[in-house]
């Protein structure tokens, strides 16, 4: 075996020390950038591990100031290992080093070794035999050896590779990352040193950032670090008198140090004096949200611990929804202030990526609804927002609307996980109704068709972008030879042709289809990918509601709420006869959202949870949706976490045949909504439903289960229903056709009907 020594002993007049730093895999550039900062040159020799030529000060500098280091390492010797026997050729390794030159009998020692997963040996025992050297070694010179204590004055890291191993001194003592304000945790806590290297790929330390945001903030860790780099904190403060390494190497400049010690001290005084003075002036703004409550107190008493507790009454931290971040925001900013008034904000965020929320399929729509949210709020800005979010798959964080983004491999404790940050794009494409201008277009044999399409558009514009509608009804079968329905979808057209009777001939059928096609896409600007396209024939059962194909395509699409909120919601435009979302029924669902304020909202037939989504946003205080389909629950709940509504006690959805909930449910509610099928033979169903004959059974229940001043909305698709006389006789009933048909579909043909129901006074 060959072995070399790479370090000078203690006691030599060498004035600079070659270093390794290390830090966990994925955090090298950012540790590279941090290392800069502090004025040191270093250079990433592998994976978790960079090397520094470095003075005295530098190291002290390193072990006081960097918040993404993990250790700071004097290297001792190297060898190269053979096949064989790995713990003796450590314990031959060992021998090598004259370990008298770096502590005496009287002072104590740890081995902590680190074994490549390809190396094939006993952990313990090869750490077991570099012990015995070092203790044989001292045993021969001295005849007596320095114990070994879990607190010692020399940690000595052996690092077994495949083909080598390496022996150091451990000079930080114990791992840098930690901090001193772990007072309260939450499930998944991010870890200190992540969360400092997650800023530093923002360029926190050198950018001035007037706003810094998380609206998942967990137990704080993000706001934290942030707060105690804007305020010049040395890190290594908190560590205690006999933490480092260094305290006992005979290198060591205890005056020096303390120097150093003194001036961070100062440092951070005149930082928190000055962040505190920023945050007073509305220089700078910090807001914290979650929508849990424990986690908020947790993050208050992180702030405390870390000695941040004075700059509270100038931070917002409130448990939030993430559904209600516009509003949080905009009393963040202020008094006559918006959010896009900031000149340079920071959303940094460590979304519950599987660990917190619990159910992997929501996790995607939780990203997709942020960024949504995001644009909403920074809408036309023209400064840039920055925005910086972690995911446990790469794919979710490819949901982000970011501009250049920049990705980080990194790791949350065992956990993978990307750090996707960019400028947030605040002036996303217009959606096709925005978009559409009028021009000119000519096709053979579709003249007539065209013409009607940019009639029905010219019409439509003015409404939808003054009531901010995105998705609508453009056409449906306005002209006998063209017997299609064209609805827009934000950026996407979904194309309905009605079955041909059976006199028209199939070709014939099929060539003004294609012709209506190819009008469609000149009149609207659209492509293929854009374009969606399905027949639609009178259905059988719930045939409507079966999977036709099995895409798994999902888009994302919105739609206005109560109070000036945006509603979004997930499409599929082919695995289903069925988009998941009804045009027709948007003045419902606004109607529902601005009676749901404080109210106990009961969806019955909830299909995809749209309106139960509007209950919600529009501040409902319980919202349980009810569907016999475990699948559109289950895409209704996707719904909610694209709205960022964090399903919990006040938000459930439950699979049951709708009359046997009814049935045996006694809780009382103050608004409910209706909307069954025409028919419906499911198998989970008991017989058969038709809403014509068994109306008002499903009506009665209903209103068994209304509050005294409650609103049943029942509303139905059934072109000849006509609504049972008892009820009008037993109930108050409104009519309500007329204030639930857009003004993208025909009052005078409505498309639907709809009926509010109370109960009559008492007399």
């Amino acid at each position: 075996m060959t072995d070399t020594a790479t370090s000078t002993p203690p006691h030599s007049t060498a004035k600079r020390w070659q270093i390794i730093i290390t830090c966990a895999d994925g955090l090298e550039q950012p540790l590279v950038r941090e290392l800069a900062s502090l004025d040191i040159a270093a250079t990433v020799e592998r994976t978790g591990r960079l090397h520094a030529d470095l003075t005295l000060a530098d190291i002290y500098r390193v072990c006081l100031w960097s918040r993404v280091t993990s250790r700071v390492l004097l290297p001792l010797a190297q060898t190269p290992l053979q096949a064989g026997d790995i713990a003796e050729q450590l314990y031959q390794f060992a021998s090598t080093v004259d370990w008298s030159a770096w502590f005496g009998v009287e002072q104590t020692f740890a081995i902590r070794l680190s074994l490549d997963k390809r190396v094939t040996a006993n952990q313990q025992f090869a750490m077991l035999r570099i012990k015995d050297a070092i203790a044989d070694q001292f045993n021969a010179r001295f005849g007596s050896r320095p114990n070994v204590d879990k607190q010692p004055d020399f940690a000595i890291v052996a690092q077994v590779g495949e083909k080598s191993a390496e022996l150091a001194l451990d000079l930080s003592g114990t791992s840098l990352h930690r901090r001193g304000y772990r007072a309260a945790m939450t499930d998944a806590p991010l870890k200190e040193n992540l969360a400092a290297a997650l800023l530093y790929a923002v360029d926190f330390h050198q950018t001035a950032y007037d706003a810094l945001i998380d609206p998942m903030c967990g137990s704080g860790t993000l706001l934290i670090e942030a707060l105690l780099m804007r305020a010049d904190y040395a890190v290594g403060l908190d560590k205690a008198e006999r933490q480092f390494g260094f305290y006992a190497w005979q290198a060591h400049d205890s005056a020096l140090w303390q120097q150093l010690v003194n001036a961070a001290s100062q440092r951070f005084d005149d930082g928190l004096a000055r962040v505190r003075e920023d945050l007073a002036a509305g220089r700078f703004c910090v807001v914290g949200l979650d929508a849990d409550a424990q986690a908020i107190k947790a993050t208050h008493k992180n702030l405390m611990a870390a000695e941040l507790g004075a700059l509270l009454p100038q931070i917002t931290l409130q448990q939030r929804a993430l559904a209600s971040l516009p509003r949080a925001l905009d009393a963040a900013a202020g008094n006559d202030h918006r959010p896009t008034d900031w000149q340079q904000p920071l959303v940094i965020t460590n979304p519950p990526y599987g660990e917190r929320l619990g159910d992997e399929p929501l996790i995607k729509p939780l990203y997709q609804g942020f960024g949504k949210r995001l644009q909403q709020i920074f809408a036309a800005d023209t400064h840039p927002v920055t925005v910086g979010v972690l995911a446990g798959k790469v794919e979710h964080a490819d949901t982000l609307p970011l501009l250049d983004p920049q990705t980080m491999r990194c790791h949350n404790g065992a956990l993978t996980v990307y750090f996707r940050s960019g400028q947030l794009n605040t002036q996303p494409a217009p959606s096709i109704i925005e978009g559409y201008q009028k021009h000119e277009v000519t096709l053979e044999c579709g003249q007539d068709f065209v013409n009607r399409l940019q009639k029905n558009l010219a019409n439509l514009k003015k409404t939808a972008l003054k009531q901010d509608v995105t998705n609508l009804r453009i056409y449906d079968a306005d002209l006998p030879d063209f017997k299609v329905a064209v609805d827009v979808y934000g950026n996407f057209v979904h194309v309905q042709e009605y079955a041909a009777p059976k006199s028209i001939d199939a070709e014939v059928a099929k060539k003004r289809f294609n012709l209506a096609l190819v009008g469609i896409r000149e009149v609207l600007g659209v492509n293929r990918e854009q374009t969606f396209i399905k027949t639609r024939a009178r259905q059988a059962g719930n045939e409507q509601y079966d999977k036709k194909n099995n895409t798994g395509k999902f888009f994302v699409v919105n739609e206005p709420s109560s109070g000036g909120q945006t509603a979004y919601f997930l499409v599929n435009f082919s695995d289903y006869l069925d988009t998941g979302l009804f045009l027709d029924h948007r003045p419902m669902r606004q109607l529902i959202a601005d009676s749901a304020r404080g109210k106990r909202v009961l969806n019955l037939f909830a299909y995809t949870a749209s309106a139960s989504v509007h209950a919600a946003l529009g501040g409902a205080k319980q919202v349980l949706s009810v569907d016999l389909s475990q699948n559109y629950l289950d895409w209704g709940r996707k719904n909610f976490a694209l709205n960022g509504l964090a399903e919990n006690a006040a938000y459930q959805f439950i699979a049951a045949d709708v009359f046997d909930w009814l049935k045996n449910h006694s809780e009382q509610y103050d608004v409910i909504f209706i909307d069954p099928p025409t028919f419906s033979n499911s198998k989970k169903f008991k017989g058969t439903f038709d809403v014509q004959r068994d109306h008002a059974a499903l009506i009665n229940r209903a209103m068994n289960r209304l509050s005294a001043d409650g609103v049943v909305y029942f509303s139905n698709n059934f072109s000849k229903f006509t609504l049972d006389d008892t009820l009008s006789a037993r109930y108050a009933v409104e009519d309500l056709t007329h204030r639930t048909i857009g003004f993208d579909f025909d009052a005078k043909r409505p498309i639907h009907r709809a009926w509010a129901l109370r109960h009559k006074p008492a007399r």
